[in-house]
């Protein structure tokens, strides 16, 4: 479902995407065809003003002169050529462009084009559009004037004509307007506008593709972050491309977690399989005793003879077996620890009380220091005090006679108990199983002392770790600062 409401949404992302680009370039074409126009049509109504004027100028001055020359219309027609010559002469150069003259009787009159390049040359009437000329002329002597836009390749022609009844003789004048669009210009223009808009286009798509990807990049990169301190995370799974990353990311986590949960279920079994078999071992002993104790009472008993140091035997592996039972309790304790922020030094004081009498027997010589300044935690006082005793009986235990035992308070930025014994580092093959339950390195050790002990420490936000850089056996307590549960 995901994968098809995704493709469906890419789907239209690319329709809108394409139809963006075909409306942009529908109006970059318009904007553009419509501009080339606009600038066209100013330039030939310009064009058109000035051809107006200047034939309306030249109809005005062939009046003129028709009046003051009273013999006019009986001059020869070389005459008359020569003194209209004269009028578009003196008429047009105040029209730069603009040629022109005059039409009489089917024949071209006064023809000049001052503000040519060469105007001495440029003397005969273009051909070109001089049948065009004739047929203005021609419409003129009905409407009075005419006007015409010739349009060729690249360029336009105006001309205008101006009929004067008096003199049946028509003023004309013309002006050519190049650089206008021609199908082929159009059609560049066309393609221009199109690419400039495919341009565009993939500018924006671009764009728009980069800033999307820097987002869902910068989402996955965010709950990866997260998930490194939270397994119960999930990254968003959103409805573009990056959501198949991010739900293959949650699945990914989904099956790690229940593949961790098999393995400490795992765990759990084989954990408990070495309990069983530790409890058989660790309890046997103690019942063995019991019952030759009470095997030997029972015949003495029968021979009248009782002996009460049996009972006192089987009373002492009684008492060996609670003590098992008491710390192997430890670890499923349903009384949360009370936590409360106080000093450290009180509660070692304390544990170091408890266990001087049985080092000084040994001649061993416990000393207590306090670095740093005072230094307080977080803790519960009667868990700290067992943690401390374990580990200061086990470090005169594993003396023997002689020897010394150092307690180091952490203070100031630290809040940490450091106990070392004379006696050598625990080899590297045996670190790694310090920990273990019903793991000990003493012959008559129920190896429950140091697991119980790091057990307490966690319960209370802290750890118990072994420093395997000293040249002397030594452990370390971390306490926390603040209340582990807040």
């Amino acid at each position: 479902m995901w994968k098809t409401l995704a493709g469906r949404r890419m789907q239209m992302q690319l329709v809108l995407i394409c139809i963006t680009g075909l409306l942009i370039a529908a109006l970059s074409v318009f904007l553009i065809s419509d501009a080339v126009r606009g600038a066209e049509q100013i330039v030939l109504g310009d064009a058109v003003k000035a051809v107006d004027a200047a034939v309306e100028e030249l109809s005005a001055q062939e009046a003129d002169r028709a009046e003051q020359e009273a013999d006019w219309n009986g001059l020869a027609l070389e005459l008359k050529d020569v003194s209209l010559r004269g009028v578009s002469q003196a008429v047009l150069r105040s029209y730069p462009g603009v040629e022109g003259g005059y039409w009489w009787n089917s024949e071209f009159l006064g023809y000049a084009f001052p503000t040519h390049i060469n105007p001495e040359q440029k003397t005969d009437v273009p051909a070109a559009e001089s049948n065009e000329i004739r047929a203005a002329a021609e419409e003129s002597r009905r409407i009075a004037s005419a006007r015409r836009i010739v349009r060729g390749s690249g360029e336009a022609v105006v001309i205008a004509v101006r009929y004067h009844d008096n003199t049946d003789m028509a003023a004309w004048a013309m002006k050519r307007v190049s650089g206008l669009g021609d199908a082929r210009q159009q059609r560049r223009r066309l393609w221009l506008a199109a690419l400039v808009s495919a341009a565009l286009l993939s500018l924006m798509a671009t764009l728009a593709t980069a800033a999307g990807l820097e987002r869902g990049v910068s989402r996955i990169k965010q709950g990866l972050a997260v998930l490194e301190r939270d397994y119960q995370h999930r990254i968003p799974e959103t409805l573009d491309e990056l959501g198949h990353i991010a739900r293959a990311i949650n699945q990914m986590v989904v099956r790690r977690e229940a593949l961790e949960k098999e393995l400490r279920r795992e765990d759990r079994l084989r954990a408990m399989g070495r309990l069983v078999a530790a409890v058989a071992h660790e309890v046997r002993n103690p019942l063995n005793g019991m019952r030759l104790a009470a095997q030997l009472l029972k015949k003495q008993m029968a021979q009248d003879r009782p002996d009460g140091r049996q009972l006192d035997s089987i009373i002492s592996e009684i008492d060996r077996l609670e003590a098992l039972v008491r710390e192997f309790l430890a670890f499923d304790s349903d009384r949360p620890p009370s936590m409360a922020f106080q000093p450290l030094r009180p509660t070692v004081a304390r544990a170091v009380k408890l266990v001087d009498s049985q080092a000084a027997r040994l001649g061993i010589t416990i000393t207590m220091d306090e670095q740093g300044g005072e230094a307080s935690a977080c803790f519960d006082e009667g868990h700290l005090t067992q943690v401390l005793l374990n580990l200061l009986l086990n470090a005169i235990e594993s003396q023997g006679s002689g020897g010394w035992v150092r307690v180091e308070i952490g203070g100031g930025n630290r809040a940490e108990i450091r106990v070392t014994d004379s006696g050598p580092a625990i080899p590297p093959d045996e670190q790694e199983r310090l920990f273990e339950m019903f793991y000990s390195n003493k012959p008559n050790g129920a190896g429950l002392g140091l697991a119980v002990s790091r057990e307490l420490i966690r319960q209370m936000g802290g750890d118990l770790t072994y420093d395997t850089h000293q040249e002397n056996a030594s452990f370390l307590v971390r306490m926390p600062r603040a209340n582990h549960g807040e």
